[in-house]
């Protein structure tokens, strides 16, 4: 196949012509349990809840039908030169502190303090590029665009002397086609809909009878195999607290925070920590910002060690400040301000931003505490919404 058809799009995956790896998809895991139980209450079929959880799953076989294609195209392809195998093509799964590997879930990840900081549909490599796949039947790309954002800032870490781009491949009747990113390529298909393997896979249907063929070929390599520049998520975390917060006289260094540098990091962290308060700060705030409303009731005299953290985040006009706070023995609160309410809301405690909020507190200390006076200073720049 020559440079000209190179990211040219196959009738094989615009048709999702599964002939040539039919018996394949059936060696996929997939998350099905919930869905069985679905069907066997008999269910409205037009309940938004049923709809969200059946083309959840269709989305699952789509991408796997994507992958299983994409591999033949890839093998074919003079042009891409290593592509990484995943799913029952490799028995490598790893658990480590951090690095690209395939998790439980046999899915390409990059992991940094054995949590997930993004999944990859596919990954591949030509000689000057590292490409990176994502493969969906959504038809609003809003989230998807955003998403793409975070792998590719990413991917310019790990792989800082290639280009980046992406392959989006859609569904036909997807929105926002023609608004990706200039690097990106983008693929739309036919719909799926094979009823006879959708309804197999869902319950567990025609397995015994399948065979899975093994694809042999010295591009296809094992994620452990890839070699990435080090990419140190938490150390980075604490270098921009560190930069933020050098100049004294103005509690954050905003040149640094508007730097070209730095903006890549937003992208995968999408919020910086700057430092913390005590509830009697964060009392002297609510009234200072004329809060009328708090969405949740929160236990002052229950915060963990007296500290509320404080991040900031950005916005299509500038910046805001988020604040986070963990109730002993509760999960982590998220605090906003949305005019005159203070927003709470619960976050994961195997989330990152619980990961996150742990190490800080342990940097913290004493140290890079905020005065009512800090906060408003910040608030009052122009920069903040």
């Amino acid at each position: 196949m020559t440079n000209n058809n190179f990211l040219k799009m196959p009738k094989e995956i615009k048709y999702l012509d599964t002939s040539s790896c039919l018996d394949n998809l059936y060696f996929y895991t997939y998350h099905n349990r919930y869905l069985q139980k679905l069907q066997k209450l008999n269910p409205d079929k037009e309940d938004p809840h049923y709809i969200s959880t059946y083309s959840s799953f269709i989305g699952e076989v789509f991408e796997n039908v994507i992958y299983e294609l994409l591999l033949q195209y890839a093998i074919k392809n003079d042009d891409i030169e290593k592509f990484v195998l995943k799913g029952p093509h490799q028995d490598n799964y790893e658990n480590m502190k951090n690095g690209l590997m395939i998790d439980k879930n046999s899915q390409i990840v990059y992991k940094a303090g054995y949590k997930d900081v993004t999944e990859f549909d596919a990954l591949f490599f030509t000689k000057d590029s590292v490409c990176f796949v994502e493969s969906t039947i959504v038809k609003t790309t809003t989230s998807l665009r955003k998403r793409l954002k975070k792998k590719k800032a990413l991917l310019e870490f790990l792989f800082p002397k290639l280009k980046v781009k992406a392959l989006i491949i859609l569904s036909e009747g997807a929105m926002g086609v023609n608004v990706f990113p200039s690097y990106c390529r983008v693929w739309v298909t036919k719909a799926l809909n094979d009823d006879k393997l959708i309804e197999d896979l869902i319950h567990n249907r025609n397995f015994k009878d399948r065979k899975f063929k093994e694809v042999k070929a010295k591009k296809l390599i094992h994620s452990h195999e890839v070699k990435v520049a080090p990419f140190k998520y938490f150390d980075n975390l604490l270098w921009v607290l560190k930069s933020l917060r050098k100049e004294h006289k103005n509690i954050l260094d905003f040149k640094f925070l508007e730097s070209k540098k730095i903006s890549k990091y937003f992208e995968i962290y999408s919020k910086f920590y700057i430092g913390h308060m005590s509830s009697d700060t964060f009392v002297r705030l609510l009234k200072y910002l004329n809060i009328t409303t708090i969405s949740e009731d929160i236990a002052l005299d229950k915060i963990q060690d007296d500290q509320i953290i404080v991040t900031i985040e950005q916005t299509k006009d500038g910046y805001s400040l988020i604040y986070y706070l963990k109730i002993i023995n509760e999960k982590l609160k998220k605090l906003e301000v949305n005019g005159e309410e203070l927003v709470v809301s619960n976050k994961d405690p195997k989330g990152f931003t619980a990961s996150e909020t742990k190490y800080m507190k342990f940097i913290f200390k004493k140290l890079y505490q905020l005065t009512i006076d800090d906060i408003q200073n910040l608030l009052t720049q122009n920069d903040f919404n």
